[in-house]
C-alpha cells in the first residue's frame, strides 16, 4: 500500500503526489481512496479507490534505471506498422503499460514517424501528436522528479546525453 506523501506514475496522468487517504463514499459504497495530486498541475485531484488492482498506478523508478535508460536510449527500438489501426492500437497499450521503456518505443516510433511524413509536406494525425504527447509528457515527468531537473530542461538534458537533438 502506498503512503501519504509517496510519489507514483499514474495512468497517463504522469508523476502524482499521494496527499491522502481516505474513506469515500463511491456509487452506494464506502472504500479508502487515494488522494493525488498531479505535479504538473496542481488544480486536478484524483481518487483512485485502494483496492482497484485495474489501473496503473506505481512508483517512479530509481534514479539509476532513469540514468541508464536515457543512456541507452539509442539501444530502444521505435515501434512501427503500416497499418494505421494497429500502430495507434499498439501505441495505446504500450502507454498504457505504465513502462518507461515503453513509452520510449512510442515516442522513437512517432518521432521517425513524424520526420518521414515531414519530408512528404504532411503532419502527423491528430491522434498520433496526441500520442506521441502523452509518452513525451509520461518519459519527461518521470526524469524531471527522478533526477529532479526541471521540467523544461528535460528535452535539453536528452540530448546532451543522446548527442543529437531531439526534436523534429
Amino acid at each position: 500500500m502506498y503512503k501519504i506523501d509517496d510519489l507514483v506514475m499514474y495512468r497517463n496522468i504522469g508523476v502524482c503526489k499521494i496527499v491522502d487517504i481516505t474513506k469515500r463514499e463511491q456509487f452506494d459504497s464506502v472504500g479508502e481512496y487515494y488522494t493525488l495530486k498531479p505535479v504538473n498541475d496542481e488544480r486536478s485531484t484524483i481518487f483512485v479507490n485502494v483496492n482497484n488492482k485495474n489501473v496503473m498506478m506505481r512508483y517512479l523508478l530509481p534514479a539509476e534505471e532513469v540514468r541508464s535508460i536515457v543512456d541507452n536510449l539509442e539501444q530502444i527500438d521505435g515501434y512501427s506498422c503500416d497499418n494505421d489501426r494497429e500502430r495507434d492500437a499498439h501505441y495505446r497499450e504500450l502507454i498504457n503499460s505504465g513502462k518507461t521503456t515503453n513509452w520510449v518505443q512510442v515516442i522513437k516510433g512517432l518521432y521517425h514517424r513524424k520526420l518521414d511524413r515531414n519530408k512528404k509536406g504532411k503532419d502527423l494525425s491528430q491522434q498520433e501528436e496526441r500520442l506521441f504527447r502523452t509518452a513525451e509528457k509520461l518519459f519527461y515527468s518521470e526524469i524531471s522528479c527522478v533526477l529532479n531537473i526541471p521540467m523544461e530542461q528535460v528535452v535539453d538534458y536528452i540530448t546532451e546525453k543522446v548527442g543529437h537533438s531531439i526534436r523534429v
